[in-house]
Parts: structure tokens; C-alpha cells; sequence
């Protein structure tokens, strides 16, 4: 199921193209760089790694971040990421507060699958899409642990 999320993360980036940090050689043999639009990464932290466009995705007290294992990804046609949480917690409270917290914030609940040791849940805004996905504790950590991917859309949702 993992491999299924990681795939279609890839193919919204293929699609939307990737921007990077380039250099251009002028005749005379000097090097001339040059930056994209976007803005550089942001510093790591929840609010800041999140990026300001989500913000709006709530996130239990209890979660902790794990910086290492999260990425940003920020293009001129493509805001998004995954960000990865642990924590002690149920899997049932889990699905409870995003099913309760994600609404309350604008988002519309779009899907879920349920497996043995592991949830999807999907929610949507007009620009914007998130899927969670909570693994149980036993399967990576003692932990359970929580991966919200993030990342906007081209055109409103009809």
C-alpha cells in the first residue's frame, strides 16, 4: 500500500516537472547561478516544515515530528510533501481526530482503507489533497506511526 502512495507521489511530480537550482556558463568560462521562483526550503519544524499553505491540517499535541523522515516538496507547479509523526497513541484515536479535526478545518472527507495493521484516510479541499496513512505500532517502531501526505492540485475539484 506504501509502494501505491510513494508511485503516485512520483507521478504527480513527473507530471507537474521539478524545479531546481541551475548553472549557466557564460563564454568567458564564469558560472552564472541561478534560482528558481520558489522560495528556498523551509527551515525544520512542524509549522515551517508544513509550509504555510498547510497549516491548516491539524495536528494532535502528542505527534512527534520526525525531521528526517519528512520531505517538502516545492516547485513552481507543485506544493507538497510527506510529513511523518510518531507517538504512543491508539490507531482508533488517531482515526478519530482526523475524521472530527480534518472537517472542522474545511476538509472533506474523500475515502478510507482499512487493513490488518494499517488506515488510509483521504480528504480534499478545492486546490488541495491529503492522504494519512497510520501504521500500528509493531510494524516499523513501538510507536504508531502517522504519514500525512500533502500537496495541492492545478484546478478546483468539481
Amino acid at each position: 500500500m506504501i509502494r501505491l502512495a510513494v508511485l503516485g507521489l512520483l507521478i504527480m511530480l513527473t507530471s507537474v516537472g521539478c524545479t531546481a537550482t541551475t548553472t549557466v556558463r557564460s563564454t568567458d568560462s564564469t558560472a552564472i547561478e541561478q534560482t528558481p521562483s520558489a522560495p528556498p526550503p523551509p527551515v525544520a519544524g512542524h509549522i515551517n516544515l508544513m509550509g504555510t499553505e498547510f497549516q491548516d491540517v491539524p495536528i494532535p499535541n502528542e505527534l512527534k515530528l520526525e525531521e528526517e523522515e519528512s520531505i517538502l516538496i516545492n516547485t513552481r507547479a507543485f506544493v507538497g510533501g510527506a510529513l511523518v509523526y510518531t507517538a504512543p497513541v491508539t490507531v482508533e484515536s488517531l482515526i478519530r481526530f482526523f475524521n472530527h479535526e480534518m472537517p472542522r478545518r474545511g476538509w472533506e472527507f474523500i475515502a478510507s482503507s482499512y487493513a490488518k495493521r494499517n488506515v488510509i484516510l483521504a480528504f480534499s479541499k478545492p486546490t488541495k489533497n491529503s492522504i494519512i496513512y497510520i501504521y500500528a505500532p509493531g510494524q516499523l517502531s513501538n510507536d504508531t506511526r502517522v504519514q500525512i501526505w500533502l500537496g495541492n492540485t492545478p484546478v478546483k475539484h468539481k
